[in-house]
């Protein structure tokens, strides 16, 4: 799952529990019109210099995956429950030659939520997956980031207001549910802040999108305050030619942020602008992204973006943003990537990446000037494999401002099913 107008590369097939076309009319025929979803995958992380650390070697293979099930509708009322399960393959004893984020045996119950969905609405209580800016599952976890709360969404998925509150917190290498973030020790061995406790973060935004033909646009805006962190707003608009072979498109973002309640990680100012255009043709999408993250010397890391549940996880909806670290984690100043990517043989998906970060941890710093190379593929099976699905990915990243290049290779075969 990606946020509307992230540069994520896309994920595999994973299927998403829907409601059977006949809604239950007892309370017998709700779990008997249930079904089961769920996925099984093997990830394998290679890295090499792991996070430019000369002589950091991590090979580090796991299994696990996401048993579900939902209940059918009544009255437009729902349950849904999974348990997750990741164990590693022969780790080594060593926990430096192990990638932290496969290296935890987990198991335990993930998703525990009640929905009721008609009239356009869809409310959601309990334990759940979230999609806003900064806080949804974009990245490449055996078990995926939860939070619970309540969230509400009126209308469809390209119009849509959207409002949340979430109080608890759980990342891809716990089993538990808690009042921390990722900037909290438990998930990152350099932070400053211990495990100090917050109420949660809540949110509101919503999208819309017109079709003014020739072209369609669309935009979106969010507002979210993370309690004791940061408050920020987000905005995001895209024009783009509708229909034809040959589709051009210009997107326009930004974000201001600034500090909220303790600002546990200190005094907060955000200024992110970004631009971006390409073009599409049928499967392939070629696009140019720029951000500019403007220096503030008095801010956490110059000025770079706030994110307590996307801090060391991955991809964000920033146009310019590498794959195997993250834009608003390195700092100040420009930003470029540059994408293409498409289908060329019916089920294998191909791409290509070069991001550079010319971004300043402080304002004495020397500039990162990180250029990373990256390459994917992934092919979903058909026939009686449908649900099968191999990726990988394979880069490297430089720096003059390192010893070392670092190069990092993820696999990952997965079965879903369920959808």
């Amino acid at each position: 799952m990606t946020v509307p107008g992230s540069n994520a590369p896309v994920p595999p097939l994973q299927p998403v529990p829907t409601v059977g076309a006949n809604e239950a009319t007892s309370l017998i025929e709700m779990f008997t019109k249930g079904h089961f979803y769920g996925n099984v995958r093997t990830e394998y992380f290679s890295l090499h210099n792991a996070y430019f650390v000369p002589g950091s070697n991590q090979d580090t293979v796991s299994y696990g995956g996401t048993l579900g099930y939902k209940t059918a509708a009544l009255y437009g009322f729902s349950v849904g429950v999974s348990a997750f399960i990741q164990r590693g393959i022969d780790h080594s004893d060593n926990p430096a030659n192990v990638v932290s984020y496969l290296g935890p045996n987990l198991l335990n119950l993930a998703e525990a939520y009640l929905q009721y969905e008609g009239h356009g609405f869809k409310v959601v209580a309990g334990n759940q997956k979230l999609n806003a800016p900064f806080d949804g599952e974009y990245d490449w976890r055996i078990v995926p980031p939860l939070f619970q709360g309540v969230s509400a969404r009126y209308g469809d998925a390209d119009n849509f207001l959207m409002a949340f509150k979430m109080f608890r917190y759980k990342s891809y290498t716990s089993n538990t549910f808690t009042r921390t973030t990722a900037y909290n020790v438990d998930f990152d061995s350099f932070s400053t802040i211990g495990n100090a406790k917050t109420n949660g973060f809540w949110g509101v935004g919503g999208a819309h999108k017109w079709k003014l033909a020739p072209v369609e646009l669309s935009a979106q805006g969010w507002y979210q305050t993370y309690q004791d962190y940061a408050r920020m707003t987000y905005a995001q608009g895209q024009v783009i030619r509708d229909g034809g072979l040959i589709r051009p498109f210009v997107g326009v973002q930004g974000v201001r942020e600034t500090g909220d309640g303790r600002e546990l990680l200190g005094n907060v100012n955000s200024e992110v602008f970004g631009a971006q255009f390409g073009v599409k043709r049928n499967s392939l999408t070629l696009r140019f992204g720029y951000d500019r993250i403007v220096p503030h010397s008095n801010s956490l890391l110059n000025g770079a973006l706030v994110t307590p549940y996307a801090h060391n996880i991955g991809s964000d909806p920033l146009y310019a943003q590498p794959f195997f670290n993250s834009t608003e984690d390195l700092g100040a100043g420009n930003a470029y990537a540059i994408d293409v990517n498409g289908a060329p043989f019916g089920h294998l998906f191909l791409g290509a990446r070069y991001s550079f970060m010319d971004l300043k941890s402080s304002a004495t710093a020397v500039s990162l000037h990180q250029s990373e190379y990256l390459l994917y593929a992934i092919y979903n099976f058909t026939g009686k494999l449908k649900g099968l699905s191999i990726t990988d990915f394979t880069g490297f990243q430089s720096s003059p401002a390192k010893s070392k290049k670092y190069f990092e290779n993820r696999v990952i075969l997965e079965y879903a099913f369920g959808g």
